[in-house]
C-alpha cells in the first residue's frame, strides 16, 4: 500500500503563488496526488519521499515570494470531509445506497451490509444488478424521477430483503443525472416507527402548553368527553400537536392504564397497514414465519389512535368500519373472527368533507369516526401562548443541546408573534432549537432568528396533495446566492468573500458566474 505525505503551505493573498508552487514539485520531479487551494492557503498531497528531499522540498518552498510557512497534516481538507461524511453514512439507521450513471455501486454503508447480506468490499464497484436484478434506483437513473417509501421484497443469493426505500436522482448543473441515491429501512423496523405503544402516567395536560381561549376550551371538551367510550375525530392543521391531544384523552380516560397504541396510516403501504391493524397468521404471505398479532389486539381495552386517517385506502376504510360496527376483527390469512375492545382516537388535516363528496372517503365511516370532532387551533390563531410555547421548549431543549439558555428577548417574541406560522407548533419547535444552536448567550436575540427565506422567495406550506411549490433545490440556490452577494459587499474582493465563507476563490467565482451576480472588483 502506498503512503503520502502532505503538507499545508500558508501563504501571501497573490495572485500566481499556486504555479510557482506546482513549478517547484515539477522540478523537483516529485509527483502530486492532489491539491487543493484556498484563500492565503495551499494543500498537497505527494508519494512519501526520503527525509533528504523532504527538507529540499520544504527549502523550494520556502524560497517562494509570499509562503509564510510549511507544516505537515495528516489529511487534506477534502479528505477531512470525505471521511466525515463517511462517518455519518456508515451511523445512521439506513441503509444509503449510491450508484453512479453506469450503475456502479459508489456508496454501501455498514447497514446495508446487515439489509442486503453483503460486505462492502464485495459490491463496491459492481453493477448494482449483481445484487438487486430489478432495482427501482435503475428506473430513477433513467427518468429522473423520485420515488418514496416503496415496499420492496428481494431475493439474492445471500438471502431475502424485505425493506423500504425512497431514492432521489442527483444531478449536473445542466440538469442530467449522473447518478441516484437510496435510502433504504428494514421492513420490521419502519413498522416499529409507524407505531407506539405506551402506558402513561403522565399529567393529561403536561405537554399541552398555553392557556388562550381556543386551547382552553380544547381542554374543557376532552374533559367533558374522555369518560365516555364513543370515537373522537381531532381535526386540524400539520403540526398542532393532536396526537398530544389523544393521549390527553386516554390519561383521562378509565382505560389511562391500559396501552395507547398509534399508528400513522400515511406511513405504510397497504398491505403493511392491514397487517399490523389486524395481524396475520402464519404463511399467509411471503416473510409470515410466525403468527401475529395486530394492533387491533395490542390496544385490546385501550386506546387506537390512527393518525392520518385520512391517507386511508378505501379498500381499508371498508375494513376498519366493520371493526367500528360489529366489533370484531379477522387475522390476515384466517377465518377466525375475535372480539375487541378499542377506544378509536382517530385524526387528519384533510377536509374529509370534501373527501366524502369526492369519492375518497366513505360517508358511512366517516360518521363513525366523527362522533365526536375536536378542533385543534392553529398557533397563527393563538399567539398568546407563543411566549409559554418558547419558555417550555428552551427548557426542554437545553439539557439535549446542552446549553444554558435562560430567556428571549422581547423583540424575539414580537417577531415570533407576528409570523404566520404555517408549520404551527412543529414549526416553532424547530425555530427554538435553530435558534438556540446559534446562541452563545443566556438570552434568545432577534439576530439568532431565522423563520423566513430571502425577502425574493416565498413561504409556501407544502401538503402531500401539493405537485408545484418551491423546490428544496431552489431554496438552497436562493439561500446560496444571498450570501454570496453579502459577502462579496462585505469583503470588497473576491477571494476574501471566498476567506469568509470558507470555500476555494474558484469556487465563488464560478458561483458568480452561475448565478449571473453582477460584481466587478
Amino acid at each position: 500500500m502506498e503512503k503520502y505525505l502532505r503538507f499545508e503551505v500558508i501563504t501571501k493573498d497573490r495572485m500566481g503563488i499556486t504555479l510557482e508552487i506546482l513549478d517547484k514539485l515539477y522540478k523537483l520531479d516529485i509527483n502530486l496526488s492532489s491539491l487543493e487551494v484556498f484563500p492565503a492557503k495551499v494543500y498537497i498531497k505527494i508519494k512519501e519521499i526520503s527525509e533528504r528531499n523532504k527538507k529540499l522540498l520544504k527549502s523550494q518552498l520556502h524560497s517562494i515570494d509570499g509562503v509564510d510557512a510549511i507544516k505537515e497534516v495528516e489529511l487534506l481538507e477534502y479528505e477531512k470531509n470525505e471521511r466525515k461524511l463517511f462517518a455519518v453514512i456508515n451511523s445512521v439507521d439506513d441503509g444509503i445506497l449510491y450508484i453512479n450513471k453506469d450503475l456502479e455501486i459508489e456508496i454501501f454503508n455498514n447497514y446495508c451490509e446487515s439489509i442486503f447480506h453483503y460486505k462492502k468490499r464485495d459490491v463496491l464497484g459492481k453493477n448494482i444488478k449483481t445484487i438487486i436484478q430489478d432495482a427501482l434506483m435503475v428506473k430513477a437513473l433513467v427518468s429522473g424521477e423520485e420515488y418514496n417509501n416503496i415496499e420492496v421484497k428481494v431475493n439474492t443469493q445471500k438471502g431475502e430483503s424485505h425493506y423500504l426505500t425512497s431514492g432521489r436522482a442527483i444531478k449536473d448543473d445542466n440538469n442530467n443525472t449522473v447518478g441516484v441515491v437510496a435510502s433504504i429501512k428494514d421492513m420490521e423496523k419502519a413498522i416499529e416507527m409507524a407505531k407506539v405503544v405506551s402506558a402513561t402516567d403522565e399529567g393529561a395536560f403536561k405537554e399541552i402548553v398555553g392557556n388562550s381561549p381556543s386551547i382552553e376550551r380544547v381542554k374543557n371538551i376532552i374533559k367533558t368527553v374522555a369518560k365516555g367510550t364513543s370515537t373522537v375525530m381531532l381535526r386540524g392543521e400539520s403540526g398542532t400537536g393532536k396526537e398530544l391531544f389523544a393521549r390527553a384523552i386516554q390519561n383521562l380516560s378509565d382505560r389511562k392504564n391500559k396501552n395507547f397504541v398509534t399508528i400513522n396510516c400515511a406511513a405504510l403501504p397497504d398491505n403493511l397497514i392491514e397487517s399490523e391493524l389486524f395481524g396475520y397468521e402464519k404463511g399467509s404471505f411471503t416473510g409470515a414465519i410466525n403468527t401475529k398479532e395486530g394492533l387491533f389486539k395490542e390496544a385490546h381495552e385501550g386506546t387506537l389512535f390512527l393518525d392520518e386517517v385520512g391517507e386511508l385506502s378505501l379498500i381499508l376504510q371498508a375494513k376498519l368500519l366493520r371493526v367500528l360496527q360489529e366489533g370484531v376483527i379477522r387475522k390476515v390469512g384466517s377465518n377466525k373472527e375475535e372480539k375487541v375492545d378499542v377506544r378509536i382516537i382517530a385524526a387528519t388535516n384533510r377536509n374529509l368533507e370534501d373527501m366524502v363528496v369526492e369519492g375518497k372517503f366513505r360517508e358511512d365511516l366517516y360518521y363513525r369516526l366523527n362522533v365526536i370532532p375536536i378542533f385543534i387551533p392553529p398557533l397563527r390563531e393563538r399567539s398568546g401562548d407563543i411566549p409559554d410555547l418558547v419558555t417550555f421548549f428552551i427548557n426542554k431543549l437545553n439539557k439535549k443541546l446542552n446549553k444554558k439558555v435562560l430567556g428571549v428577548e422581547s423583540v424575539f417574541i414580537d417577531r415570533l408573534v407576528k409570523y404566520n406560522w404555517p408549520g404551527n407548533i412543529r414549526e416553532l419547535q424547530n425555530i427554538i432549537e435553530r435558534s438556540m444552536n446559534l446562541c452563545n448567550k443566556e438570552l434568545l436575540e432577534a439576530d439568532h432568528l431565522i423563520i423566513r427565506l430571502p425577502e425574493n422567495s416565498k413561504i409556501i406550506n407544502i401538503t402531500a396533495e401539493d405537485e408545484g411549490g418551491i423546490k428544496l433545490k431552489d431554496i438552497v440556490e436562493i439561500c446560496e446566492k444571498e450570501a454570496i452577494i453579502k459577502a462579496l459587499k462585505k469583503n470588497k474582493t473576491c477571494r476574501k468573500a471566498a476567506k469568509a465563507l470558507g470555500v476555494s476563490h474558484t469556487t465563488i467565482i464560478n458561483k458568480i458566474n452561475k448565478y449571473n451576480i453582477k460584481w466587478n472588483e
